[in-house]
């Protein structure tokens, strides 16, 4: 146990857990840990509160302290105990509170002019936590559907353009909770002024120097380091330069004393019934926004927390906890939105402290806050907690709008700014929406720019899997240029089928001679096609059917077929399938017309001495002592000639018929690699080699086979070393004119 770090408390037992969290040095730095998050939140709280009751509830400051100070004790009890990682630390956050206020404020617009503000305060916390509930429970379905990896399906502009927007209203919302007014063109001037210019002025010069130092310091302390140094530099400018605090308090620059207004409950639930349809309409954008906002920024947070913490977190789990937390918050008296403080778990993992600990000492000191401490929050000056907002608005601007300026393409980074724009003329749901309409049309754009064809080369090169005698296989690489094979790939758009069309076209006119006699089209890569394209595919057949040329498709999705048939594309005749199953068969269909064509003699028959003939000089007499020494063997279909494992004793020379070349893998599955006809040689290379059999091979085709052993080359090669001669050159070229044809393949695949 010794050896033990928090760093292993996801494989902890409940004892070890129990047993590591209770030893001294260990509650001391969970205590520290757990003081510091305290400050950062304390510090914060007061703009939350104004951000939703301001305005005709500007008097309900207090309560809405204590509805923060529920949120997060219920909040921190739940997701300490029951998160998938013991560092996760959830509190209220700037981006949903800021939304959270918006829906306030319709609320208030919304409700009767002459509705006593004790109804109002009833109406408008109700209403937050009817959002809050409702934001938690969608949550929950996320997790309860598995869908907690959604995050990675959302396009990063979009998420960019979305982080950078929410930090401009993050950023106003800095200017609002100070001075009432948000940043643009007609509030400038009033900003400018001598008065409201001092309001803000300290609150962005924090906002500043914290965002400076963070881009240049990456430790967790600078926050809470720069919220004492500006406290500290605070009551040194209030005691020795102004020597008045209860002036600086009249005029403002402290936060409210709310020492003995803490205490709140739950407000009458009657007001439930005075939520219309006016008030429901009214919200209802801001709580889409809401809930968007919420789900992205968990999902996000919750990201980043795995980096910090260089552990994975179960996403779904996550989902279920922080929606169920929120619920419970809501019912609680909460109801302010909370999710993952990524910067609160690397402070966590930075002291090598128990989160879970961690989290029960926060919710213990936020409810000491909620019910003894209340004095604690005036003494904070009001620029504090403004200019965390401001902080945490810039950073969110700089992080997407400056910095991912060098490292994203220009069309992301200006959906980015198209998001950001929209956001400050219309709102953050509009800007959504606009960004992903413009993210969609950058990607058929690019996609539309894509290359359909994904090789292309010819028969002559690239031959089916059916092995044939040397003279068909020179024949073949003569006579393959006549097949141009296209693979295609992707989905096709319109502008790219016609690229493609124009491609072939181009291709045809090219073939001055003639000789090129078969297209084929192998959709195997092509995972669909917009329907307006088949005019482009109708006129390459109408074009190959002017020019002889047999138009062939391979390996196409059964839908795709469909569309092909029903276009004209392929049709059905006696000399040929409508559809090849893959590309080899629509070759070896090919190959077949190309060797039928061509005057070499029966090709369904080739004896050994026609074989050694072609490549070697030999004897009629040498023939017949090569012959003498082979063992013929008839076949029939279903034999097993040998099985993948056996010994290499012998070669074997296909004088007639068809075996195919069997492999099982480790599983038992059985592949066929390749066929084999008349003249082809079977086991060469493990004969040669001494290697155990690679495959196994089986009769698909009954006819002849002449089997050479060890033994027999041996006498020969003693009796008739002319013969042996004659059968080792023939190998070597066999073997070599493979090799050739895969180096000229594999050129052809690279160029």
């Amino acid at each position: 146990m010794s050896n033990q770090t928090p760093s292993d408390a996801a494989d902890w037992t409940l004892r070890q857990a129990i047993a590591q969290a209770l030893k001294p040095q260990m509650i001391l730095r969970s205590v520290l840990a757990s003081a510091i998050i305290w400050l950062l939140m304390a510090s914060v709280m007061p703009s939350y509160s104004r951000l939703v009751f301001n305005g005709k509830l500007a008097s309900y400051f207090a309560a809405g302290l204590a509805i923060v100070l529920v949120s997060e004790i219920v909040m921190a009890l739940i997701t300490s105990l029951f998160s998938s990682d013991h560092a996760t630390q959830v509190l209220p956050q700037s981006p949903t509170v800021v939304i959270q206020g918006l829906v306030a404020g319709s609320v208030i617009s919304a409700a009767p002019a002459d509705m006593p503000p004790d109804e109002l305060f009833a109406l408008v916390y109700l209403v937050i936590a009817l959002t809050s509930i409702l934001a938690g429970a969608l949550v929950v379905l996320l997790g309860l559907s598995r869908a907690g990896s959604l995050i990675r399906y959302i396009p990063y502009p979009i998420i960019g353009g979305f982080m950078a927007g929410l930090g401009w209203l993050i950023l106003n919302a800095g200017f609002s909770v100070l001075v009432d007014l948000r940043l643009n063109a007609e509030s400038l001037p009033i900003l400018l002024e001598g008065e409201v210019f001092r309001r803000w002025l300290p609150a962005a010069v924090f906002a500043l120097s914290v965002l400076g130092l963070r881009s240049r310091y990456k430790s967790a302390m600078i926050l809470p380091g720069g919220i004492l140094a500006s406290l500290f530099l605070f009551y040194v400018w209030a005691l020795f330069v102004i020597g008045d605090m209860d002036a600086l308090a009249r005029d403002g620059w402290l936060l409210p004393n709310v020492s003995n207004a803490l205490h709140w409950q739950l407000p009458d639930l009657s007001a439930l019934g005075r939520i219309d349809s006016a008030i429901i309409l009214a919200s209802a954008g801001h709580t889409l926004t809401l809930i968007v906002v919420f789900i992205l920024n968990l999902f996000l947070r919750a990201s980043a927390q795995e980096i910090v913490v260089n552990r994975e977190l179960n996403l779904n789990r996550e989902c279920l906890v922080n929606g169920v937390a929120n619920i419970a918050s809501a019912l609680s008296g909460g109801g302010v939105v909370a999710y993952h403080a990524p910067i609160s778990s690397a402070l966590v993992h930075g002291m090598r402290v128990y989160g879970r600990l961690v989290g029960l000492v926060l919710a213990l000191m936020f409810a000491l806050t909620l019910f003894f401490g209340g004095a604690v929050f005036s003494l904070a000056p009001s620029f504090v907690p403004a200019g965390l907002l401001m902080y945490f608005g810039l950073q969110f601007m700089k992080e997407w709008l400056l910095d991912s300026w060098s490292s994203l393409p220009r069309q992301d980074y200006i959906v980015i700014v198209i998001i950001v724009l929209v956001t400050t003329l219309f709102g953050l749901l509009a800007a959504i929406a606009v960004g992903i309409m413009v993210a969609i049309s950058f990607f058929v754009l690019e996609y539309s720019r894509m290359e359909v064809i994904r090789q292309e080369f010819s028969g002559s090169f690239h031959r089916s899997n059916l092995d044939r005698s040397f003279a068909q296989n020179q024949l073949l690489q003569k006579a393959g240029e006549g097949i141009l094979i296209l693979r295609l790939q992707g989905y096709i758009f319109f502008g790219a089928a016609y690229r493609f069309y124009e491609h072939v076209v181009s291709r045809i006119s090219a073939d001055e001679n003639g000789r090129l006699r078969f297209i084929i089209l192998d959709f195997k890569s092509v995972r669909g096609f917009d329907v307006s394209t088949m005019k482009d595919f109708q006129k390459l057949k109408r074009l190959t059917d002017a020019k002889g040329i047999e138009l062939l498709i391979s390996d196409a999705a059964p839908q795709l077929q469909t569309l092909l048939f029903d276009g004209g594309i392929v049709e059905a005749r006696p000399d040929k399938p409508p559809h090849f199953d893959d590309l080899d068969r629509a070759l070896e269909w090919c190959e077949s017309i190309l060797l039928a064509e061509s005057n070499l003699p029966d090709a369904n028959q080739v004896t050994l001495g026609q074989q050694l003939a072609q490549h070697a000089i030999i004897r009629s007499e040498d023939a017949a002592a090569a012959q003498a020494a082979l063992e013929r063997i008839e076949t029939h279909v279903g034999d097993t000639i040998f099985r993948q494992g056996d010994e290499s004793d012998a070669l074997y020379f296909i004088e007639s018929g068809r075996v195919d070349v069997l492999l099982r893998d480790e599983g038992g599955h059985v592949l066929r690699l390749r066929s084999m006809t008349a003249g082809a040689v079977i086991g060469e290379v493990g004969f040669y080699l001494g290697k155990a059999r690679t495959a196994s091979i089986v009769v698909t085709e009954a006819g002849v086979l002449q089997r050479l052993s060890h033994e027999a080359l041996r006498r020969m090669e003693v009796t008739a070393p002319q013969t042996a001669t004659a059968i080792h050159v023939f190998i070597a070229s066999l073997l070599s004119d493979r090799l050739a044809t895969t180096n000229r393949l594999v050129q052809e695949l690279m160029d």
